[in-house]
């Protein structure tokens, strides 16, 4: 019974209560309880705004403070209840009206029973959600929508917060388009959840488990091998002591392991590509696709082993789990199948059974490449050039792929000498060429071939390549490249609708025409206000920030706090809410307010918050989990608990000497602005003199010749897309003028105005080493300080400078063409060897590169040799620079970077030192001065 009257409780708000009569027997009340409490366990706490029948004259609800609306609820309810207990919400047509509103017609209704039957709730939540922008024959359409098995387009979320994302996102469009783009909405995230589904069902296809046993048959057949060869070249006297006095050379041993080796690869290779076709389209069509390859590898076998047949011993041991020790052999049992059976179960069952153990044997093939290569073979004994007859017969049958394209294998030859071009470089020399006539085995693409299969086999378009010495190296199971934080993501239908309404939140506009779910997009993403709105930085109190990644107690979350906009972009990505829209910048900017995360042991983000001042403390405004969903009870209860005993930090004030009062006289309290303002005002002015011609450096990437210190307002304004356009755009026009770009960056005016302050000055104000940073200013006092015009520009090219090396190392990092070309034609030491300290320390390379000194070698060649653990010479002198530039290396840990370059050795980009060689470039850099 609903009276209307308040209730007195002490629940918290938004808590699950049963209504009924006062005078209500306790007995049944506790039946109603417990009735409810069974229904929350099943659906969770939104289920009881539904007002479920719960039996003798009660009903379930929630006080004040929920989240969500009764939408929520009737479909949270429908879910655990069904259509059999659909009754318990009330009549038929409230409960449709609930989810439908005024376009809950019978033909509506009928579809949405239709589709609530047979279990399809992401077309239920979907229609529910754009109920409001169609009309009833578009929520027939959608409510007739089918998922294939195993994919979710719409997970469990709140409907009302896709409600609102749909209406801020169609509702400039007419139904009959707003309709096309959900169900082209729809059709996409389906197919990227399939995409995915069939991503997981090929990596499950693999059987790993044999890997072990195989790695040791396969090593015990390679030194048969070896042995076999040793006692050839000892004319059969394999003794003790003529071992010990065999020196194996090129010819008598290392080119038949090498041409082993070979076929080994090519072999795992087919057996690769035939299980990724088989995945696709089945057994038939599969090795129908591969099936030159077969062939191909097959002809590769001796006249003495193509003769032998596949005997019933081959296919017992296989039936024992006794595998052939090289991938070859199954090359050759499964071509003899196919040659002599029908294409029947039995057949399915045979390929089947054989591709299953294709990754096994590639990885250890690969194993087995790179310790022959890198290792066992001495490099002096590797001749000048060597080619293999399997490559070339393998070329001419099968071929290259597109994803390993010969001119674009920049990798240098395995050769005795590191002088070779590489196969581009030869191809680039002679675009005519054939690249099969061109093509060497020691170019090593085969072994990329392989890699590239074992990467195809777990999901991924290519192997990656890793930083190597002499012999490359592959990543062939790359971690899965970040999405852009301002594309809206298709992992589901909410979390595309929330990124695409964020972006509207940002400033975006929507298209006038879009054809589809991707224009409208593009459309969005494309517009330049939407970059510059997420480059703001964030006041936050020291009280709040001082617990920035610490645990929350009574909860398993740690503290995440945004200082940018940037921060918020992130999280709104992930989250699905419009935790980065205008309103809460302008409020986090501002100070008033602090926006959080929280994120698990795992470092997920389960939760974010937007915490207010209240009093001299802190309270919750806002606590939301994914999709605005509400967070656990119990993280709920403690959070807010933690954050009522945080205080608003007490500003700093500087000690001052307490002196008695004189009578009728009032002395101002000393002012830190006014005290450091005039000094530091004057250091700054005159630092921006001497700095004068870094500026008209800097301003020239603005297009101002003249060097006005206003163009370093937009430049620090600018995004760091665009500033990157703008460096690239420089080096373009004038490669010469690289190394003068370099040397401006290395001037920072307000850093050297700050250092020539008076030391007592800066021990009693330490934070003004701080105005230099780029990031936001810790202290009210300094903020005021970088008001004044001197002081600002000063800052500004601080900042500017800072974020142009950041440009440049990006530019690096992408191996960007314009950039290469200029360092190559006018290299700075300063900048190579800083570049070459980020490359050898980042974790991951997009680009080809290659070693310029051995492992573990303090030396490095050139001219003049250097030093690495010279204290005065470059390489020490590089790691501020490297700091700076290495965004995406972690240089701060010397310890591990010398780790790494003892690891690989000093790698550089292989573009940079394709033509002449590392000496050439070191020896222009120390004598080409444009």
């Amino acid at each position: 019974m609903e009276t209307g009257e308040p209730l007195d409780h002490d629940g918290p708000a938004g808590a699950a209560v049963v209504v009924g009569a006062r005078d209500s027997d306790p007995a049944r009340v506790a039946i109603a309880c417990a009735d409810l409490a069974g229904l929350i366990e099943i659906g969770g706490l939104g289920i009881a705004g539904a007002g479920i029948d719960l039996g003798e004259g009660f009903v379930s609800a929630r006080l004040a403070g929920a989240g969500g609306d009764r939408r929520d609820a009737v479909l949270a309810a429908l879910r655990v209840l069904r259509l059999g207990g659909a009754w318990r919400l009330g009549e038929r047509g409230a409960t449709l009206v609930a989810l439908f509103g005024v376009t809950a017609t019978k033909p509506v209704g009928a579809a949405a029973e239709q589709a609530i039957g047979e279990g399809r709730w992401g077309a239920v939540v979907l229609a529910s959600a754009a109920a409001e922008l169609l009309g009833p024959e578009q929520l027939v359409r959608v409510l007739a929508l089918r998922a294939p098995d195993g994919v979710e387009p719409v997970p469990e979320s709140a409907p009302s917060v896709l409600a609102a994302n749909l209406r801020r996102i169609l509702a400039p469009y007419s139904r009959p388009r707003r309709v096309e783009l959900v169900l082209d909405l729809w059709a996409r995230v389906c197919a990227g959840q399939v995409a995915e589904l069939e991503r997981e069902r090929l990596i499950a296809s693999h059987d790993l488990s044999v890997l072990e046993s195989l790695r040791e048959r396969h090593r015990a057949s390679a030194e048969a091998d070896v042995l076999a060869l040793v006692r050839h070249a000892l004319n059969g006297q394999l003794t003790m002591l003529s071992a010990v006095h065999f020196r194996p050379t090129w010819h008598s041993l290392y080119r038949y392991s090498v041409e082993r080796a070979i076929q080994d690869a090519l072999a795992a290779t087919v057996l690769l590509r035939a299980a990724v076709a088989v995945h696709e389209v089945g057994v038939v069509e599969g090795i129908a696709r591969v099936r030159g390859e077969f062939t191909a590898v097959t002809a590769l076998l001796t006249r003495a082993q193509a003769r032998k047949p596949v005997s019933r011993a081959a296919e017992s041991a296989h039936l024992a789990g006794e595998l052939p020790p090289r991938p070859i052999d199954y090359v050759r049992q499964i071509e003899a199948r196919i040659r002599q059976q029908p294409r029947d179960r039995a057949f399915e069952r045979f390929v089947r059974a054989r591709l299953g153990a294709a990754l096994a044997y590639a990885t250890v093939v690969m194993e087995r490449c790179e310790t022959l290569l890198a290792y066992e073979i001495p490099h002096d004994v590797v001749p000048e050039e060597w080619s293999s007859k399997s490559v070339r017969a393998w070329r001419r049958a099968v071929g290259y792929t597109a994803v390993r394209a010969p001119r674009d294998w920049g990798v240098e030859p395995l050769v005795r000498h590191r002088s070779r071009p590489s196969l581009a470089a030869r191809l680039a020399a002679d675009p005519t060429a054939d690249p099969v006539a061109i093509e060497r085995a020691s170019d090593l693409l085969w072994l990329a071939d392989l890699a590239d299969a074992m990467a195809r086999a777990r999901g991924h378009a290519a192997a990656r390549l890793e930083p190597y010495y002499r012999v490359p190296r592959f990543e062939t199971n790359p971690p899965r490249p970040q999405p852009d934080p301002l594309t809206p993501r298709l992992d589901s239908i909410p979390l595309a609708a929330a990124g695409a309404a964020q972006l509207l939140a940002l400033g975006a506009s929507a298209p006038d025409r879009c054809r589809d779910w991707a224009q409208l997009c593009d459309a969005l993403v494309g517009s330049g206000v939407v970059a510059s709105a997420l480059t703001g930085e964030f006041e936050v109190d020291d009280a709040v920030l001082a617990h920035d990644g610490v645990p929350v107690p009574g909860t398993g979350v740690r503290l995440q706090v945004a200082r940018s906009a940037s921060r918020l972009a992130e999280w709104s990505d992930y989250m699905g809410n419009c935790i980065a829209g205008p309103w809460y910048q302008d409020e986090a900017a501002r100070g008033r307010s602090i926006l959080v995360g929280l994120r698990d042991d795992n470092d997920v983000l389960v939760a974010n918050a937007e915490l207010r001042h209240s009093g001299d403390g802190w309270s919750v405004r806002q606590l939301a989990a994914r999709f605005n969903d509400e967070p656990d009870p119990a993280l709920r209860q403690a959070f807010h608990v933690w954050v009522a005993t945080l205080r608003v930090a007490e500003p700093e004030i500087d000690p001052v000497v307490a002196l008695p009062p004189e009578p009728r006289v009032r002395r101002a309290t000393p002012n830190p602005v006014r005290g450091v303002g005039p000094v530091l005002r004057e250091a700054a002015r005159k630092a921006m003199v001497d700095a004068e011609p870094a500026l008209r450096e800097l301003a020239a990437l603005a297009g101002d010749a003249d060097g006005d210190p206003k163009s370093l307002t937009a430049l620090r304004r600018s995004s760091a897309d665009r500033l990157t356009e703008l460096c690239v755009e420089a080096l373009a026009a004038d490669p010469a003028a690289l190394p003068r770009l370099w040397a401006a960056t290395g001037i920072r005016p307000l850093a050297v105005a700050v250092e020539a302050l008076e030391p007592a000055l800066l021990a009693r104000y330490p934070r003004l080493r701080t105005l230099s940073d780029d990031a936001a200013l810790p202290s009210k006092a300094l903020r005021a300080l970088v008001k004044d015009p001197d002081i600002a520009t000063a800052r500004s090219m601080d900042l500017v400078a800072h974020r142009v090396r950041v440009a440049l190392g990006r530019l690096a990092a992408d191996g960007d063409e314009a950039f290469s070309s200029a360092l190559i034609r006018y290299p700075s030491s300063e900048l190579l060897c800083a570049l070459i300290l980020v490359t050898t320390c980042a974790p991951a390379h997009r680009v080809p590169v290659t070693a310029i000194s051995a492992p573990r070698a303090t030396t490095v060649p050139g001219f003049p040799v250097t030093a690495l653990d010279h204290p005065d010479g470059p390489w020490q002198a590089a790691w501020p620079a490297a700091l700076e530039l290495g965004v995406e290396a972690d240089l701060h840990d010397r310890e591990f970077c010398w780790e790494r370059i003892a690891e690989r050795g000093l790698l550089i980009p292989a573009a940079w030192v394709e033509s002449g060689g590392w000496a050439a470039l070191w020896s222009r850099a120390h004598t080409k001065q444009p």
